[in-house]
């Protein structure tokens, strides 16, 4: 169904040579084409003019596909290949999308498209759902992908019914390389450092997992999840009812000092010299004829990378900022480790199947020091100041195996029916998070009121002077489909009839416990000192100081089980008159169901558990389990014209679609959790509802002989009970964000790209977003603002490229800039007519610098964030003062890679 003429062929090559910033391509070819016979006795060719063109050739097949598939596709949608990525020097998925027209990323990990957060986008691989191991969200950060493994990512930002019908700003397909053609063998090493991370913070139990003590578990079970003495007293006695008093006491002491002394307490956290990142890859594929019919194909990748970076911050509370204030002082080494086989059998090709097996492994080990002012008990006047201590390791790993398929068939004895394709796949994924100990332990400093300079130290003698939390999630998705595409042909008419069918299975366990340590009632010398002077052996073992171990987070529930099963089943029609006019449209059926249990893991008695299930039972509103189901519809209609305004190729796209965008399972939990990122607390509302949207896209598209080319698209998004982040209500110094529906929002705005091919081997590509929004919330809740823009629409998004590729291949650079507008963190409510609060406009810009020296050979070179932006927050408060509640450094970054490939 989708041949491209002659002509559109010259087009595509025409664009790739003017992306890649070969000037004199064209005219290469031309000779080389018109090239008399080689004289047999003649000199052989210059060897680079050859190695030149075989570099061109390789790169353009990749990027040529790109653009074809982007010209055909019926539904807007915006692309990017493997040799992009390179350009570009970008080493994750997040990044990369970020030079997207209309995309921006959060975090450095999830995507918003079109200014809608990451609830409203989906992300799938090679187009099946993965889970996710996000303790905070249900979305797949996309900084855990590397640009390594990817071939092309597509973001349609167009519904179509193939899709999953939870569809808001867009979908993000991550699409892996496959099989190599022939054999292939690439081994790379780098290295590189931010320069604010010189030194840091570690911790002394760096890179240990310490998980919850088997004595603790089983003491929870033994006592009924309460560890205190005199709960362990009272156990006793009544197991031992010719116990003393004073023996129960002794044994609820002793026994509760020994689960103290179980403890992982060498915690203690100093600073040290950072070491440098490293990463490096290793390669190795081929490909095997097997016989005139069958070929088998096979590749293996490995990568590894370790980085670590100063992540500072300082914060402002909104009502007082002079006097309520803190500054955290954070250090972070990340590893990511990611192996990967692909194997492929082909059959003529008519037939490919293949399977694939990733396993991504992310590391991420954090110590932070926090000081700060809270205007009562530590203020700076007095000389006191508070301490918190926070070390946090998080080991995150991904795995995905799949099977694909596609299948051809053209022995069909008629004029009219082309060739029918069948493709299907099946993805079987777990995502684990362990957090085997994070520890948190609060101190007091005492000052110098004039200096600030640190006097001495003490640990607070508070009921959680100390906390050791134990998180665990796993998340498995089984997710499996089939589409099938018969193309029709007559006279003037191209009629292409398809439809599918796809099943996602989701299930999720979160479970975390948090051990006290109280420290209330010790004198100031059992107390003073750093935490491994006041929690070591000697003084826990003294039962004349007061430590007292506890079990409870102090924020209420904060595990749950949940579900999710979608089905959905599709038809569409792409009907096409004569290369001019183009009709393609189809509808969606979609099933959703889930079912979420908040957990009290120290409820042993089954009272919270009965009272879900009573709710259940006798409550046909409650939100613990329920069923959805709708049809969703999507129409888009195209005109194509070869030759106007003088173009190569011209194409206007006029589409409308309906879809839903359903809250994630950790938004509907009633559980409040900590948004690590951000160092936040977040809570789950388990009222929220879905959200429908109706989308419309106009899109047009001009593409000029030069590979020049130019697209516009204007966008309006309806949406009904938008979900939107806001602060509960509460004091300045105890921010709490939530989720809640709003009554109605929307969103609109103009997208421009283009490409222009300067000369002399520089080219420039650039794409401006410029949009607005609007959400209403429900009157006499208190919001400051009942109507204002949604959480994370900017008014524009910029993203441009010079870029430049010498004329003998030996040189490639280019130098990225993007910039978001400000965009809505969270509305703000009841909290003293203060304003809401703006993340601000971040400015970066990036350069990469590649020479080939050889054909086998790469030098990278990559500067990032080189204007040396911080990422900044701020609230007005209702004294008219811009406040900045939060700021947190980024850093210039430099990184050297060289790679080889054979």
């Amino acid at each position: 169904m989708q041949t491209l003429t002659t002509k559109r062929r010259q087009l595509f090559l025409a664009i790739t040579a003017a992306t890649l910033g070969f000037c004199n391509l064209a005219a290469a070819q031309e000779a080389e084409t018109n090239e008399a016979p080689i004289d047999a006795n003649a000199e052989v060719i210059d060897a680079p003019v050859v190695e030149e063109m075989l570099i061109t050739g390789r790169q353009q097949t990749a990027a040529q596909a790109v653009i074809t598939e982007r010209l055909e596709d019926p539904f807007a949608a915006d692309l990017m290949s493997s040799d992009q990525l390179s350009r570009t020097g970008d080493s994750t998925v997040a990044i990369a999308l970020s030079r997207i027209p209309g995309v921006t990323v959060l975090d450095g990990k999830y995507v918003y498209v079109r200014s809608l957060g990451e609830r409203y986008s989906s992300t799938t691989l090679n187009g099946a759902a993965v889970p996710s191991p996000e303790l905070t969200r249900n979305v797949l950060p996309l900084d855990l992908i590397p640009s390594s493994i990817v071939e092309t990512l597509k973001i349609q930002k167009a519904y179509s019914p193939e899709l999953p019908a939870n569809f808001g700003g867009g979908s993000v397909d991550i699409r892996t390389k496959g099989v190599p053609d022939k054999f292939v063998f690439s081994v790379s090493m780098g290295t590189g450092l931010n320069f604010d991370s010189d030194d840091g913070w570690t911790h002394a139990n760096h890179g240990e997992k310490n998980h919850m003590p088997a004595v603790i578990d089983n003491a929870l079970d033994t006592y009924r999840g309460k560890l205190g003495i005199q709960n362990i007293t009272d156990t006793y006695r009544n197991a031992n009812p010719s116990a003393t008093t004073t023996e129960s006491s002794a044994f609820g002491t002793k026994t509760n000092r020994d689960l103290l002394l179980s403890l992982n307490r060498d915690v203690e956290i100093y600073k040290k010299n950072l070491p440098v990142d490293f990463s490096g890859s290793l390669a190795l594929g081929n490909n095997w004829q097997l016989n005139d019919d069958f070929s088998l194909g096979a590749v293996v990748n490995f990568s590894q990378d370790t980085k670590w970076r100063n992540k500072d911050q300082e914060r402002e509370e909104i009502g007082s900022p002079d006097e309520r204030n803190s500054k955290t002082e954070r250090t972070s080494e990340e590893t990511r480790q990611v192996m990967s086989t692909n194997v492929g059998l082909n059959y003529q090709d008519m037939h490919n199947l293949q399977a694939s097996f990733y396993h991504i492994e992310n590391i991420h080990d954090e110590a932070r020091v926090k000081t700060g002012y809270d205007n009562s008990i530590y203020r700076l006047a007095d000389g006191s100041q508070y301490i918190i201590y926070d070390t946090r390791l998080e080991n995150r790993e991904l795995e995905v195996g799949q099977l694909s398929g596609e299948h051809k068939f053209d022995q069909f004895n008629s004029d009219h029916l082309d060739t029918l394709v069948i493709d299907w796949f099946y993805s079987d994924s777990t995502v684990k998070t362990d957090i085997p100990n994070h520890t948190t332990v609060a101190g007091d400093n005492t000052i110098n009121p004039l200096t600030a300079e640190v006097i001495s130290t003490q640990l607070s003698p508070r009921p959680a002077m100390a906390a050791f939390e134990f998180l665990n999630l796993e998340d498995n998705v089984i997710s499996n489909g089939w589409n099938a595409k018969v193309p029709l042909l007559f006279d003037t008419l191209k009629l292409t009839l398809s439809g599918g069918f796809n099943y996602n299975e989701k299930s999720r366990e979160y479970y975390g416990y948090t051990i006290n340590v109280n420290g209330s009632g010790n004198q100031s010398a059992v107390l003073s000192g750093n935490v491994n002077d006041v929690l070591n052996s000697n003084r826990i073992n003294d039962l004349n100081n007061k430590f007292e171990v506890t079990a409870g987070g102090g924020f209420g529930t904060e595990s749950y089980v949940a579900g999710q099963i979608t089905e959905g089943a599709y038809g569409m029609f792409d009907a096409n008159w004569d290369d001019t006019w183009r009709v393609t449209g189809g509808a969606r059926y979609e099933t959703f169901k889930q079912g979420l249990l908040p957990i009290d893991l120290l409820d042993y008695t089954g009272n919270s558990l009965n009272k879900i299930i009573d709710e259940i039972i006798n409550n046909p509103g409650q939100r613990y389990g329920f069923t959805q189901d709708d049809w969703y519809p999507s129409l888009a209609i195209t005109y194509m014209n070869e030759g106007f305004m003088n173009t190569e190729a011209f194409q206007v796209r006029l589409s409308a679609s309906e879809t839903v965008v359903r809250p994630d399972l950790r938004e509907m939990s009633d559980v409040v959790y900590i948004d690590t990122e951000l160092g936040m607390r977040v809570k789950g509302n388990s009222t929220l509802e879905f959200s429908e949207l109706t989308h419309y896209d106009l899109r047009a598209e001009w593409f000029f002989e030069s590979g020049n080319n130019l697209t516009a698209t204007l966008f309006y998004k309806d949406i009904a009970n938008p979900i939107e982040s806001t602060r509960t209500p509460g004091s300045d110094d105890d921010v709490i964000l939530t989720f809640e529906n709003a009554l109605s929002g929307e969103i609109y705005g103009l997208e421009l790209e283009g490409l222009y091919n300067i000369g002399a081997g520089f080219f420039t590509s650039s794409n401006l977003t410029l949009s607005d929004s609007e959400i209403v919330s429900p009157e006499g809740v208190g919001y400051t603002n009942a109507i204002r823009p949604m959480t994370g629409q900017s008014e524009y998004v910029l993203n441009t490229q010079l870029g430049f590729d010498s004329e003998d291949g030996k040189h490639s650079a280019s130098l990225v800039y993007n910039l978001f507008g400000e965009r809505l963190f969270f509305a703000a409510r009841n909290i003293g007519n203060h304003q809401d609060a703006y993340e601000q406009p971040f400015n970066s810009l990036d350069l990469t610098y590649s020479w080939f020296p050889t054909d086998t050979l790469t030098t990278k070179v990559k500067l990032g964030n080189i204007l040396n932006e911080e990422r900044v927050f701020e609230q007005m408060n209702d004294q008219g003062r811009n406040v900045e509640i939060l700021k947190q450094k980024v850093g210039t970054s430099f990184s050297l890679d060289v790679k080889y490939t054979y």
